[in-house]
């Protein structure tokens, strides 16, 4: 538990840094400098290479973590994985590529807009999508290398430090919007750049053609693995994504309600980040655990990932649910109309949560078609759903579109992993921790305060803090959160 704790612990901090800095730049820069058609198609040509980019890489991201093990050999450069990796990934990109400019007049109609912003600029998919399978792939190898902190670093620090400086100075110096999207996916390109200069720092850039490895049999096996789990790793993108797209298709004047939706969808989806940072550090390790069958650490894994996740999610969650008015007081008044989405999607990745690790368990195990064909399942439940409640409830329906597949999918992966090995993740300190959240919930936002937005939104986060965690710590619901944290702090003291 000590990789996985200090690893997890530094990539959830990351990843709540970076939430710190998406906040000045989703709250405080692009809805003010930027229009809100312009600002929905930044984030309408991410959400395309994303999800572009997880289906050209086919499912390698989480094979090359559940076969890493075979090849692990440094004396012979790994047998070769990441010299097969990568020329796997330059023709998947630029397949990926292909295919987006061949079909950029049909995308164009599809997400046409009044200024037909998307026509003019959309064509800027072509290198981000590049960008996005490489960086995929060798985060992937990087993880498999118990290196998780860097590509978390870059994604979640680098990426947005950047992107504050590019807005930044769009508000100092405007320049037009062409040359500012050009910037704007440059800003991918370095990312990945940087993570292709830390794995060589690291001594891991080794192609190893010469030794490269792979018999017919662990061939045809990582073929099927992949052909099976690809919707897997898709799934968890395209929940984020494809309610976006299909905002920008549906809707009269799209653009501008992917930039609603996109600001209240990051406000709510808050709470996954510890999640994401948990999944980084431990799936290799799960990886491992599958191939020695040792049950029994599989099962610890999953029993503390679902307490602690569920205890710091639900901090999370009361803190957005009391203050989720002032952070849209904070915002142009056309935002207003997607406060409710907020609530919606933090409460659907709070309900995630709560069964920590079932996915990576799941992806690892020799029941990986389940999770595959689980993951198809929620992909179908979240376009019909998206398809019927966006057209009918506008952006609010995409949100509920994200619940409803995220809570059927995830009750069945948890009853399959308790039939199938006996794994369980809760106890009844789980019952605790939704009585703490509730009580906490209610009584915040009883308590008078100023009537400032940021000062409000300060003064919450003491109360809610002041309340959580003391009552979490009597109750004992989080003695690994307390010895990390203890660890983490004696690491850091100097020697006597």
């Amino acid at each position: 538990m000590g990789i996985l704790a200090r690893q997890a612990t530094f990539n959830t901090l990351l990843a709540y840094l970076g939430i710190g800095l998406g906040f000045v730049n989703v709250v405080l820069l692009y809805p003010r400098v930027l229009q809100a058609d312009e600002f929905g198609l930044t984030r309408l040509v991410v959400s395309i290479a994303t999800i572009a980019a997880q289906l050209a890489q086919l499912g390698a991201e989480n094979t090359v973590i559940r076969y890493f093990p075979y090849f692990r050999d440094a004396d012979r450069q790994h047998r070769g994985l990441l010299g097969m990796l990568l020329l796997f990934g330059t023709v998947a990109g630029l397949f990926a590529a292909l295919v987006l400019g061949v079909f950029h007049g049909v995308l164009s109609d599809v997400f046409a807009d009044r200024n037909a912003l998307y026509g003019s600029y959309g064509l800027v998919l072509m290198p981000l999508v590049l960008a996005e399978v490489y960086f995929i792939l060798l985060r992937s190898f990087s993880r498999s290398l118990h290196r998780t902190v860097q590509p978390t670093f870059i994604r979640e620090f680098v990426l947005r430090v950047l992107q504050t400086v590019l807005i930044a100075v769009q508000a100092w110096h405007p320049m037009p919007f062409g040359v500012f999207m050009g910037l704007y996916v440059a800003i991918f390109l370095v990312c990945t750049l940087l993570l292709v200069f830390d794995l060589r720092r690291a001594g891991h850039l080794q192609l190893g053609w010469d030794q490269r490895w792979l018999p017919r049999r662990l061939r045809k096996s990582m073929i099927t693995y992949s052909g099976f789990t690809f919707s897997a790793s898709l799934a968890g993108i395209v929940l984020g994504n494809m309610d976006q797209l299909m905002i920008g298709a549906l809707l009269g004047d799209g653009l501008r309600y992917v930039a609603h939706y996109a600001v209240a969808f990051y406000f709510g989806s808050v709470i996954a980040a510890p999640g994401r940072a948990l999944q980084q550090a431990a799936v290799p390790l799960l990886a491992e655990a599958w191939k020695r069958n040792d049950r029994d650490t599989i099962a610890m894994l999953y029993r503390r990932s679902s307490l602690l996740q569920l205890l710091v999610s639900g901090f999370l969650f009361v803190l957005i649910w009391t203050g989720s008015t002032d952070l849209f007081e904070l915002l142009p008044a056309e935002y207003g109309a997607a406060a409710p989405v907020v609530i919606v999607i933090a409460l659907a990745y709070l309900l995630t949560s709560a069964i920590g690790l079932s996915v990576g368990i799941i992806s690892m195990s020799r029941a990986y078609l389940l999770d595959a064909w689980s993951s198809w399942a929620m992909l179908i439940i979240n376009a019909v759903a998206n398809f019927v409640l966006i057209r009918s409830m506008g952006i609010i329906g995409a949100a509920y579109a994200t619940l409803i597949s995220l809570v059927v999918v995830g009750a069945f992966r948890t009853w399959f992993l308790q039939h199938r090995f006996g794994l369980w993740p809760f106890d009844r300190r789980t019952v605790l921790v939704v009585l703490l959240i509730a009580a906490v919930s209610a009584v915040v936002p009883w308590i008078p305060l100023t009537g400032a937005p940021l000062w409000d939104l300060a003064l919450r986060g003491v109360l809610v803090s002041v309340l959580f965690w003391p009552a979490a710590y009597v109750l004992g619901l989080a003695p690994e959160l307390v010895q990390m944290v203890t660890k983490l702090i004696g690491a850091r003291k100097p020697s006597a």
